[in-house]
C-alpha cells in the first residue's frame, strides 16, 4: 500500500504579507496617538501634583512665619548664597520641606535639557508692586482666585533653543515681579501642556487653564485683576508702607 504525498509547506505570497504589515502598521497608527495622549495625560497630573506639594510647604512655611509665604529677591544660580549674609532664595527657605533640587519643582513635560530647570514660580507682583518681598495668606480676599505659583511660560526666562534668554544657569527664585511667568500663547508664552498651562491657587487647588480666564484667576488677592492690570494700577493705598 503506498503512503499519502506529504502536501508541500506553503508559505506567504507577497500580497498577503503587504496585507499583514498594512494591518499592523494601521493598528500602530491608531494606539501610538492614544499612548501619547496618554503619557501627556499622566505628565500633566504629575505637574498638578508638583504644585499642590508646593503648595502645602508654603502653607507650612506660613505656619511658622506670621502667615508670609517665602519672600523672593531676584535671581538666584544656587538656592543658598555663597556669602552667609545675601538673602536665601525662596527655594532655600523651603528646603526643610522640599529640597531645592527636588524634581517637585520640573515640570515633568518640560523637554528635557542637559540641564535641569525649575518650572516654577512663586508670585510676587502684588507684592513687590507695593514695596513687599512676601505675600499672607491673610492678604487674600479672593479665595480660590489669587494665584500662587503655577507652570513658568515665560520664553525670555528659558534659554535657547526653548526661549531667549541670554542665561544658560538655573534660577532658584523665579518670580514673576518684573516680568510675567504665567504665559500663553496669546500673550507671547507657550502651553506646558496638552490643553493648557498648570496654575496654584491661593486655597491649594491646582487647575489647567488654556488663556488667562478673568473670571477664575487674578494676580491681586483683593481685585480681579491681570497680570499687567496689577502692574498698571500700581501700589494699594491700604497697603502701602507695610
Amino acid at each position: 500500500m503506498n503512503c499519502p504525498r506529504r502536501r508541500r509547506c506553503r508559505g506567504f505570497s507577497l500580497v498577503e504579507l503587504l496585507v499583514v504589515i498594512g494591518i499592523l502598521a494601521l493598528l500602530l497608527s491608531i494606539l501610538l496617538p492614544a499612548l501619547r495622549i496618554a503619557r501627556e495625560i499622566a505628565q500633566r497630573s504629575a505637574c498638578l501634583s508638583n504644585l499642590r506639594q508646593i503648595g502645602l510647604a508654603f502653607m507650612q512655611y506660613a505656619t511658622d512665619n506670621h502667615d508670609s509665604m517665602p519672600s523672593w529677591s531676584g535671581w538666584h544660580a544656587t538656592a543658598f548664597p555663597p556669602n552667609p549674609g545675601d538673602e536665601v532664595s525662596w527655594c532655600g527657605k523651603l528646603a526643610k520641606i522640599i529640597p531645592p533640587d527636588s524634581a517637585v519643582y520640573q515640570c515633568p513635560s518640560f523637554p528635557p535639557q542637559a540641564i535641569k530647570l525649575h518650572n516654577y514660580f512663586i508670585e510676587s507682583v502684588w507684592a513687590g508692586t507695593n514695596g513687599r518681598h512676601s505675600t499672607r495668606f491673610s492678604d487674600v480676599k479672593l479665595g480660590s482666585r489669587f494665584v500662587i505659583s503655577g507652570d513658568m511660560t515665560q520664553l525670555g526666562l528659558y534659554p535657547p533653543p526653548l526661549g531667549t534668554s541670554s542665561s544658560q544657569t538655573d534660577d532658584y527664585d523665579r518670580d514673576d515681579y518684573g516680568m510675567p511667568c504665567l504665559c500663553f500663547p496669546d500673550d507671547g508664552g507657550f502651553l506646558m501642556h496638552r490643553g493648557g498651562n498648570n496654575v496654584l491657587f491661593d486655597d491649594l487647588h491646582a487647575d489647567t487653564l488654556s488663556e488667562f480666564d478673568p473670571q477664575v484667576m487674578t494676580f491681586h488677592p483683593k481685585r480681579m485683576l491681570s497680570w499687567q492690570q496689577v502692574v498698571d494700577a500700581g501700589p494699594d493705598q491700604a497697603v502701602n508702607g507695610k
